[in-house]
C-alpha cells in the first residue's frame, strides 16, 4: 500500500472516529454506527473490522472517566446497576459473540433500526426523560432491568452498535437514573468493560488491524474526552436533544445499511 494513501487513509479515520465519539460521549453510544461501516469501507474485512473496532471503543469509556476526574466532581456508580452490568451484562456479551443468532442478520437490524428511531422520538417527546432519581428499586422493576441488560449484552456481542445507547435507554427507563449519570455509566460498562469483553472474544476468532489502533485510541479518548466535558455542562435539556437526534441518526443508518448490504 502506498504511503500516502495510508496517511490520507488514517487522517479520514481519526477525523470521523473523533466526531463519532464526541457525540456517542455526549449521548451514551452511537459511535459504532459511523466508526464501524467506516473500517469497512477503509478495506478491512467484516470480522476484522467488527474486532478493530471494539478494541478502540474500549478507551471511550476511560477518556470519560479522566476528563470526570479532572473536573473534581466525582462519578458515584449506582452500585446495584454496577453489580448487574458487571456480573450479569458482561456474560451475556460474551455469549452474544460465540452463539449464532438464528433470527437472519438483516431481519434483526432492520427491527434494531426501527426500536432505535422510536427510542429517539420517544426520549425527545417525553419530557420527564432523564429526569428521574435514584429512587428505591422494586423487585419486578430489578428483575426487568436484568432482563433487559441480558438482551443488550447478548446484542452488544452479536451486533457492532446499538448497545450503548439502548443501555442508556434501560438505565433511565428501567433502573430510573438520570440521563447523565445513565449517559456515564454506559460508557464504562457498555463501551469500556463490554467491548472490552467483546474485543478479547472477538479477537481469538479473527484478526485486528494493530496499525490503525493507535490514531483510533487517540481519536476515541480525544472525542470522548471533550464529549464528556459538553456532558457535565450542557443543561439536561440539550443532552436529551443530542440523545434522541444521535438515536433516530443512528436508527436511519443501521436500517439503510442493512438493505445497502442485502442489495
Amino acid at each position: 500500500m502506498d504511503i500516502a494513501d495510508e496517511i490520507v487513509r488514517q487522517a479520514i479515520l481519526f477525523i470521523v472516529s473523533f466526531a463519532a465519539n464526541l457525540f456517542a460521549s455526549v449521548s451514551g453510544g452511537g459511535a459504532g454506527f459511523v466508526q464501524f461501516p467506516l473500517l469497512i469501507l477503509l478495506g478491512l474485512p467484516f470480522a476484522t473490522a467488527l474486532g478493530t473496532h471494539k478494541v478502540a471503543v474500549v478507551f471511550l469509556g476511560v477518556g470519560a472517566l479522566l476528563r470526570k476526574r479532572r473536573s473534581g466532581g466525582r462519578f458515584e456508580f449506582d452500585r446495584q446497576v454496577a453489580f448487574v452490568m458487571t456480573f450479569i451484562g458482561a456474560p451475556a456479551v460474551v455469549l452474544g459473540s460465540l452463539i449464532i443468532i438464528k433470527i437472519p442478520a438483516h431481519m434483526a437490524e432492520v427491527v434494531l433500526g426501527f426500536i432505535t428511531i422510536a427510542a429517539g422520538i420517544y426520549s425527545f417527546l417525553k419530557k420527564s426523560f432523564g429526569s428521574g432519581s435514584n429512587e428505591p428499586r422494586s423487585r419486578m422493576r430489578l428483575f426487568a432491568g436484568i432482563l433487559a441488560v441480558i438482551a443488550i449484552g447478548l446484542f452488544s456481542g452479536s451486533l457492532s452498535s446499538g448497545a450503548g445507547l439502548f443501555a442508556t435507554m434501560a438505565l433511565v427507563g428501567i433502573f430510573r437514573l438520570d440521563l447523565k449519570s445513565a449517559i456515564l455509566h454506559s460508557m464504562v460498562f457498555v463501551a469500556t468493560l463490554w467491548n472490552a469483553i467483546g474485543a478479547v472474544t472477538v479477537g481469538m476468532a479473527t484478526s485486528i488491524h494493530w496499525q490503525w489502533i493507535p490514531v483510533m485510541i487517540a481519536a476515541t479518548l480525544s472525542g470522548s474526552y471533550l464529549g464528556t466535558t459538553l456532558l457535565i455542562k450542557l443543561p439536561t435539556k440539550w443532552v436529551k436533544l443530542v440523545f434522541s437526534m444521535v438515536a433516530v441518526l443512528s436508527g436511519c443508518m443501521l436500517i439503510y445499511a442493512s438493505y445497502a448490504k442485502a442489495g
